[in-house]
């Protein structure tokens, strides 16, 4: 007992133990321990992971094909575990014999072998004297640069057959980290934490909660964040970059499905959804967070604040999967914010009193050019005045007429052509209405119930008078004056009887 007291070995451990709780002492050996020491970067490190597979290794000679690389930036490594012996005759005439391993196996055995030499060599720079504390502390310190197995472009390159365990043991060791640590709360000074956000961070003040209920009963209900695994988590876990890919597609897809909201664009082939501000297209794998601007602003208007007024340029449209600008209401291309349109229904959504209207209006009405105000026709001549925007146009074509001269386009065109309209000034000058309909378009004429009556025919006769001398005054007048024409009326029955 009395020996193993004056032994330095003894002393060392004890003194190793005090400092290092985590040391694990060997029960058959009682000079040997074994101490895992964590590998923590001074800055994250990009992790490579080649290609695993043959075929993509062939892939990869190929000229003009880059080898497949997989990468993450990683803030926590395996844990290096040293076993180090203290023999008989240490520290004065033997070394301590180290051994160094890792799991998963992810130190090259070159660097194995070195850490393992460098107990022997840090030995005898001491002057033969105890190393153990020397070691372990050269060991942490080397696990700063990774132990010098970052190449010249940053990386550090793994085999691809530890991939799964070394990206989960980074995931525990944060999640470690960050369990170990304190957090102040900040509900009493602002809102910077919000629900959802750290769900493992608790308050012990009795109050917080209920003055944090109180506070925001003002403000209105809030949607609550909702929390899902990202398309990160998912490539460490082992998942295939095309099922992840798949993953995020239908995820989006889903809140567009979920949102009644939701516009998507109009051509059969594309039926993509129109850029939103509240659901915004995935970038690669990264998923991105919801804007709640529009959520607030709805929550606004239902307690009673008003909403902003209408307006048009809101109706634009864009595909984000083919860029292409439309309404959003009547589902045309975009035709600019003055143009009045409608929602496009359905045939089948017509009843038969809506239909006979639009026939109606189809019919017996003229679209203004510019801003498409259809327009019927009363009475008068074919040149129309617009009642919105004061344009001139013809109301048999809806063509622009020039306000300086509009009736150019009713007469001979200076290069000697003719359009459609020549001579048709007063062509409906009753008006375009019921009943009038066949003097237009090529309409027919409607169906008479009753036999017609008959019909006069009126002959004018001029009326020869006298020349009357007596009084000049009067003579004069009936000179300037053209002479009365007598109507005579003879029914044609009356002119079958007497013929």
């Amino acid at each position: 007992m009395d020996a193993d007291s004056d032994d330095p070995r003894q002393d060392e451990l004890s003194s190793l133990q005090a400092i290092f709780p985590e040391i694990e002492p060997d029960d058959q050996r009682p000079f040997c321990f074994t101490i895992e020491l964590p590998v923590h970067p001074a800055k994250p490190v990009t992790v490579a992971f080649p290609a695993a597979s043959i075929a993509e290794d062939a892939a990869a000679q190929l000229p003009g094909v880059e080898p497949r690389v997989d990468s993450h930036e990683l803030s926590h490594l395996p844990a290096v575990v040293v076993r180090m012996d203290l023999p008989k005759g240490y520290p004065s005439e033997r070394p301590p014999s180290v051994s160094i391993s890792t799991s998963p196996p992810w130190l090259t055995k070159d660097v194995t072998k070195k850490l393992e030499d460098d107990g022997a060599r840090l030995w005898e720079e001491m002057g033969r004297d105890m190393v153990a504390f020397t070691y372990i502390d050269h060991i942490q310190q080397a696990a700063d640069d990774v132990f010098g197995m970052v190449d010249g472009d940053g990386a550090l390159v793994i085999d691809p057959s530890h991939k799964i365990a070394i990206l989960d043991y980074d995931i525990e060791a944060a999640r470690a980290a960050f369990e170990k640590e304190t957090f102040d709360c900040g509900e009493f000074y602002n809102n910077a934490i919000t629900e959802g956000d750290l769900a493992t961070v608790r308050c012990l003040a009795p109050n917080c909660s209920k003055e944090r209920a109180e506070a925001g009963r003002g403000k209105g209900k809030k949607r609550k964040v909702k929390t899902s695994i990202s398309p990160s988590e998912l490539l460490q876990m082992g998942l295939s970059q095309e099922t992840v890919t798949r993953y995020v597609t239908l995820k989006y897809k889903n809140e567009l499905e979920s949102d009644k909201n939701t516009i998507y664009c109009p051509r059969s082939w594309c039926q993509g959804a129109a850029r939103s501000k509240k659901h915004r297209k995935p970038e690669g794998l990264e998923l991105v967070d919801e804007s709640s601007d529009e959520d607030t602003e709805d929550e606004e208007g239902t307690n009673g604040k008003k909403k902003q007024a209408f307006d048009s340029g809101d109706l634009l449209a864009i595909c984000e999967d083919c860029g292409f600008a439309f309404c959003s209401r009547c589902y045309q291309s975009w035709h600019g914010e003055f143009f009045r349109c409608a929602p496009k229904r359905d045939k089948g959504e017509l009843s038969a009193e809506e239909q006979a209207s639009i026939d109606y209006i189809n019919l017996h009405t003229t679209p203004c050019p510019t801003c498409g105000v259809t327009a019927q026709k009363s009475h008068g001549c074919n040149h129309m005045i617009c009642f919105r925007c004061a344009s001139h146009f013809c109301y048999l074509c809806s063509a622009w007429l020039d306000p300086r001269n509009p009736y150019a386009h009713f007469n001979e065109q200076p290069n000697g052509k003719f359009t459609s309209c020549y001579m048709r000034l007063w062509e409906l000058e009753g008006g375009d209405g019921d009943n009038v309909d066949h003097g237009f378009a090529g309409g027919a004429r409607p169906a008479q119930n009753e036999a017609p009556g008959p019909v006069e025919i009126v002959h004018l006769v001029p009326e020869i008078e006298e020349p009357d001398d007596s009084d000049s005054d009067t003579e004069a007048d009936d000179v300037a004056q053209p002479p009365p024409l007598r109507r005579a009326v003879l029914r044609e029955k009356d002119r079958s009887s007497c013929g």
